[in-house]
C-alpha cells in the first residue's frame, strides 16, 4: 500500500494555525482605554490613573494619536480641566496595547 500524501506537512499546519492565531489576536482588543482598574465595591482605583493623573493603554499600530488625546480630554473634561502630556512607558499594559502615556489634568489655559 502506498503511503497516501498530506496536503500539508506538519511544519506547514503549524505555520498556518499560529498565523490565524496571530490574525485573531490582532483583531481584538487594540482599541484605547483608560487603565482605571478598581477592586470589586471600591471606589479607590488600583491601576494608575487617578482624578488628577490620567493613564491610556493603546497599540502605535492601532490607534492614533488623535484617540488617545480625545481620550485623555474626556476623562479630564469630567473635572472641568484640560490634559497636559507627561509621559510614556512601553510594555507596562496588555500584550495588544503595550503602550501607556501619561496625562495630567491641569485647568484650562
Amino acid at each position: 500500500m502506498a503511503p497516501r500524501r498530506r496536503l500539508f506537512g506538519a511544519k506547514s499546519g503549524r505555520r498556518l494555525a499560529l498565523a490565524i492565531v496571530a490574525l485573531l489576536l490582532s483583531a481584538c482588543g487594540t482599541a484605547a482605554y483608560v487603565d482605571s482598574r478598581r477592586e470589586a465595591g471600591q471606589e479607590a482605583p488600583v491601576g494608575p490613573s487617578t482624578r488628577d493623573l490620567v493613564a491610556i493603554c493603546y497599540s502605535s499600530s492601532a490607534s492614533a494619536a488623535g484617540d488617545v488625546m480625545k481620550l485623555a480630554e474626556s476623562e479630564c473634561a469630567k473635572t472641568d480641566r484640560v490634559p497636559e502630556l507627561q509621559r510614556e512607558e512601553r510594555w507596562t499594559c496588555a500584550m495588544l496595547t503595550p503602550r501607556r502615556v501619561f496625562y495630567s489634568c491641569v485647568p484650562k489655559p
